[in-house]
């Protein structure tokens, strides 16, 4: 596996590097759980935070109550052998509604302390960011990891993120993209694992058992009654 290089050559050696993977995880399944760890070994982060959003602003308002996704989260990271690296955080729950994307990060950076942090988020999110609340303070703080999960080319992802402001430029002889604030944008282009929250739900309305859950995540569902009563999407 070819590794990315902002760690060795653009970040402190003596400082941990970050990742804030945010959502609704509604529920959390298997398939967030792979990315997570995925990002997390491609890139050399010390650390993934699962962020789950509280009120997303610009979202339909997740199913399951935010006290229910974070419990969902806290018993699949239970069982997982790299729960060390890989944390829950209710951060979001500490912000006013509307919770931000750039005050998530800023709270996390306020009492993660000076370390070097990552926003790792969807293709989807990246053509979304120009519309964001104080997307050029949120670009000057951290870098992004972007994940592609369909089949876009790297050329036109790469021009994403010279579209935005600040625009990040392609590095001389390197896979990445770098910012005038010294942030970078990195792609992991070669993730698939094909489960949906949205299919999750559905089958839970409909009495039927979902693939690609957790077994502590399914029981907890099952146990709290979670997403009988969801109208359809």
């Amino acid at each position: 596996m070819v590794r990315s290089a902002p760690k060795t050559t653009l970040h402190k050696a003596s400082q941990r590097y970050v990742g804030i993977y945010g959502g609704t995880f509604d529920p959390i399944h298997n398939a967030h759980l792979a990315l997570a760890r995925q990002v997390r070994d491609h890139f050399m982060l010390d650390a993934v935070l699962v962020v789950p959003a509280c009120c997303p602003p610009h979202k339909k308002q997740p199913a399951a109550s935010f006290v229910d996704r974070v419990a969902m989260i806290q018993a699949a990271l239970a069982t997982c052998v790299d729960r060390d690296s890989i944390v829950c955080s209710r951060i979001e729950d500490e912000l006013p509604y509307p919770s931000y994307t750039i005050q998530t990060v800023e709270k996390v950076m306020q009492e993660g302390g000076p370390h070097n942090y990552a926003l790792i988020i969807g293709l989807d999110s990246l053509v979304d960011i120009p519309g964001w609340y104080r997307a050029e303070d949120l670009l000057s703080l951290v870098d992004l990891l972007v994940v592609n999960r369909g089949n876009t080319p790297r050329e036109n992802m790469g021009k994403l993120v010279q579209g935005l402001a600040p625009a990040f430029v392609p590095v001389a002889g390197a896979d990445y993209f770098i910012n005038q604030f010294g942030k970078t944008a990195h792609f992991l282009d070669t993730f698939d694992v094909p489960i949906s929250s949205t299919v999750i739900r559905r089958a839970l309305r409909n009495g039927q058992k979902p693939d690609g859950v957790p077994e502590v995540v399914l029981n907890y569902i099952l146990k709290h009654g979670l997403y009988r009563g969801e109208p359809p999407s």
